[in-house]
């Protein structure tokens, strides 16, 4: 399990906005926005797939667990 699925997991509701995850995601690295901002654009980029990817993985989840289809 990543870093980043462990703390959208964690701390991230499903009716967050993609834009609020990335930026709760960006705030938990050692020095917040100054790491980000200091990575190589392909590392930000990734960074923000993943959050987004996660996200919608948790969003489809609740929607089957919630749907109750058996």
């Amino acid at each position: 399990m990543s870093i980043i699925k462990h703390i959208i997991d964690r701390d991230c509701h499903i009716r967050e906005s993609n834009r609020s995850v990335i930026k709760h995601v960006i705030s938990k690295l050692k020095e917040g926005y100054t790491t980000y901002s200091q990575l190589p654009k392909s590392d930000r980029r990734y960074i923000m797939v993943e959050c987004i990817k996660c996200h919608r993985e948790n969003r489809e989840l609740y929607g089957y667990v919630m749907s109750g289809i058996k």
